[in-house]
């Protein structure tokens, strides 16, 4: 009999709160002493401007200068996160479902998750029958009764999420009702299927995630796929799909598929889907045997790199191997673009992280400007930006002077998406700071004159 395989795209999430307040108000003067209100465009290592604002060593603009107006709450548009978890059978092994398990609760508890929406579908969740080519010539009933103990083959997945997406509020996993709770139990009473053949039916899998996210009413979609290894059950695909062979059956997805289905969710132009991989121990196969387990006829790592690149191109590491093209014989990317955890130290705390980042970078670095209290109203060129990284002191980002400046080195900057004045943008390191890390304040503060960069 021989054996099937499957993988795992896993997403992960960063925290990223964003508040208004008030700006300190100093003159343009090299000394950062005087009037209120003043407008730095002088170049790095001044020190001047709002705050003392120094683009070489940004400080904090202080909230209770004489210029200050009011400090309000303002945050990323609302996004929907779904998990596609693997519980195929080679899960089993070294811990890596426990891992799965404690990474994704203590992930979604944190705060950051608050105002998303999240969900969880896992597979495979039912046995069927095999196909033909798996039998060697038997009928199916008599070719199932020597599968799984007469199951089958397990490559049956359900319609829905087992959690379906919800808004995650306050409420964690111990609050006894709300999303988190939800994925909690689902998680504390499931475990990897006991299948003998490790089918992983990802695809179909994937296209129920899809599904799910695309018809919820929210304009940021966010897929996480979590695998330890290949895509498979592709010989019983409805409808079918062309599939490689290994010499039993064509049962490994196509990875040239793989990339159609999640370029196409990305694109789609009515309910855009970004989707995210994550690679547990396991996905870097290459067609061996994995303890008993057969793995995909191919490189696994390459195959997993491709779909990041496909799922959301503007936001791998730009020092992946983003231009690599999935062939059958290719060798591993020399920097993969998914979330490679197949080597070194596994762990819930490892895979918590990755989830968190995966957050950061999958909601990217556009802020929607808070409402002001009664009464008041945000003058567009008296806002300014402060940053505070992994709990440490804020510091100030000017705006840019021009539309063409990138930002990409001292502290970034930031300026409005458009004419509107409804939402701020962080540019260049400023944005990459933010999405990187696992968690980061942004501040909006109103009332004081904008520093220029």
């Amino acid at each position: 009999m021989r054996r099937w395989v499957h993988s795992v795209v896993l997403g992960m999430t960063i925290g990223v709160g964003l508040a208004v307040g008030c700006a300190a108000g100093h003159d343009t003067e090299t000394d950062g002493s005087g009037g209120s209100g003043g407008t730095s465009s002088s170049g790095p290592g001044t020190g001047t401007g709002v705050g003392g604002l120094d683009v070489n060593n940004p400080d904090t603009i202080d909230p209770d200068a004489a210029c200050a107006k009011f400090t309000a709450e303002a945050k990323q548009s609302p996004a929907a996160m779904l998990i596609v978890l693997d519980r195929s059978a080679s899960m089993g092994n070294t811990g890596k479902w426990s891992a799965a398990q404690l990474a994704v609760v203590s992930a979604i508890d944190k705060d950051v998750f608050d105002s998303m929406s999240l969900g969880l579908v896992t597979f495979p969740t039912s046995f069927g029958d095999p196909p033909a080519c798996l039998c060697m010539g038997l009928d199916i009933a008599t070719c199932k009764s020597f599968i799984n103990n007469g199951q089958g083959v397990a490559c049956g997945i359900t319609a829905l999420p087992q959690v379906a997406l919800k808004e995650a509020g306050t409420d964690k996993s111990n609050a006894g009702m709300g999303v988190r709770h939800d994925i909690y139990n689902y998680l504390s009473m499931t475990s990897p299927v006991s299948d003998v053949s490790d089918a992983s039916p990802i695809y179909d899998a994937m296209v129920a995630g899809y599904n799910a996210l695309q018809a919820y009413p929210i304009d940021k979609r966010i897929l996480i796929l979590i695998t330890d290894g290949g895509f498979s059950c592709t010989s019983v695909a409805s409808p079918a799909r062309p599939g490689y062979s290994d010499g039993a059956c064509p049962d490994w997805e196509e990875p040239d598929t793989v990339n159609k289905l999640i370029t196409d969710k990305r694109n789609d132009p009515s309910a855009s889907v970004n989707t995210f991989i994550v690679g547990v121990p396991g996905s870097n196969s290459t067609g061996q045997m994995q303890g008993s387990y057969a793995t995909p006829p191919y490189n696994m790592l390459l195959a997993l790199s491709t779909y990041a690149v496909s799922g959301s191109p503007d936001t791998v590491d730009p020092t992946c191997d983003k231009a690599a093209v999935f062939t059958q014989g290719g060798a591993a990317p020399a920097k993969a673009c998914h979330i490679d955890l197949s080597s070194g130290m596994f762990d819930a705390n490892v895979l918590s992280s990755a989830i968190e980042t995966i957050r950061g970078k999958a909601l990217g670095c556009l802020y929607d400007m808070p409402p002001p209290p009664n009464g008041e109203m945000i003058d567009p060129t008296q806002v300014n930006v402060t940053i505070a990284l992994e709990g440490g002191m804020p510091y100030g980002v000017p705006k840019r002077s021009s539309p063409s400046d990138m930002c990409p080195d001292l502290a970034g900057c930031w300026d409005y998406k458009d004419a509107s004045d409804k939402q701020v943008e962080l540019i260049g390191k400023a944005c990459s700071d933010v999405s990187n890390a696992k968690q980061a304040k942004v501040d909006i503060l109103v009332g004081c004159q904008t520093i220029l960069k």
